[in-house]
């Protein structure tokens, strides 16, 4: 009689579970699902399990599953095999690119998040005016800067300290820091070794004078100049929250799934 209870409750778990499934109760994907896609030739690293790309400067992603960029036109979503026709003339091998999180699925769904966390250029206030230099995009799984390679550092943007010497200092990942302080140190340990040779040779003393007084002069110049010009330059009021750092991804911004399909496909049956 025992047995037969048991058996009972058992058969009513099975048929609720079956009910549930025929439903289309859903599950979302996970990061365990690796696939590797074709990567552009423009686009940096492959990084494994990553499917979407996204060029803040364009405003666009690329889907690395159909080659095809993705963009907003006159309120629609374009899917095309080219960027947007108002960025013809755009270099795609020196674009600033992210990759985006392996779990997010459809990301241009959610544009509001990538622009605010991405903003056209907001890299060279980030990396290249805070002296981190050879930065050619970022990686939202390591969440960290993806740098050139040694033997295409000539390809890299120009950078300075200007961010630094105005104190307006940035909200960085740990690796990205770490790399800017070592880049600090070298360069400096660089200046000193130069200011170290020069003080060993004798100075010219009136070549100097009038090299200052020239200077000077110029900079008086170009003062006057200045103060007649309407043109006004305000610095961007983002400070690191949300600027340069990855996407939270939301279990609405995954790929959803019917448990009825998953174990279809598991079975191998269609």
């Amino acid at each position: 009689m025992k047995k037969i209870k048991e058996t009972a409750v058992i058969a009513v778990i099975l048929l609720t579970a079956s009910l549930f499934t025929g439903c289309g109760m859903y599950t979302y994907r996970t990061a365990g699902i690796q696939t590797r896609y074709s990567n552009p030739q423009w686009a940096p690293p492959f990084y494994s399990g990553a499917r979407y790309y996204y060029l803040p400067d364009l405003e666009t992603y690329y889907d690395l599953s159909s080659n095809e960029f993705i963009f907003l036109d006159h309120g629609r979503w374009i899917y095309s095999q080219n960027i947007p026709s108002i960025y013809a003339n755009y270099d795609l091998n020196d674009c600033f690119t992210v990759v985006l999180n392996v779990n997010i699925y459809r990301p241009w769904m959610h544009h509001q998040y990538y622009v605010s966390h991405y903003p056209r250029y907001y890299y060279r206030d980030y990396y290249d005016h805070s002296n981190i230099p050879y930065v050619r995009g970022f990686n939202e799984n390591r969440k960290s800067a993806i740098y050139w390679g040694e033997n295409e550092r000539h390809r890299a943007r120009s950078w300075d300290n200007q961010n630094l010497r105005n104190e307006r200092n940035f909200k960085y990942q740990k690796e990205d820091r770490q790399y800017q302080k070592d880049y600090n140190k070298q360069n400096e340990d660089r200046l000193s070794s130069e200011k170290s040779k020069t003080q060993r040779r004798p100075a010219n003393t009136e070549v100097t004078r009038s090299a200052k007084t020239s200077r000077s002069n110029k900079e008086d110049a170009g003062t006057s100049t200045r103060s007649t010009e309407s043109t006004r330059v305000q610095s961007t009021n983002y400070y690191g929250r949300t600027i340069g750092n990855p996407v939270k991804v939301e279990k609405q911004m995954q790929e959803k799934r019917t448990a009825k399909t998953k174990t279809t496909k598991s079975t191998g049956r269609r």
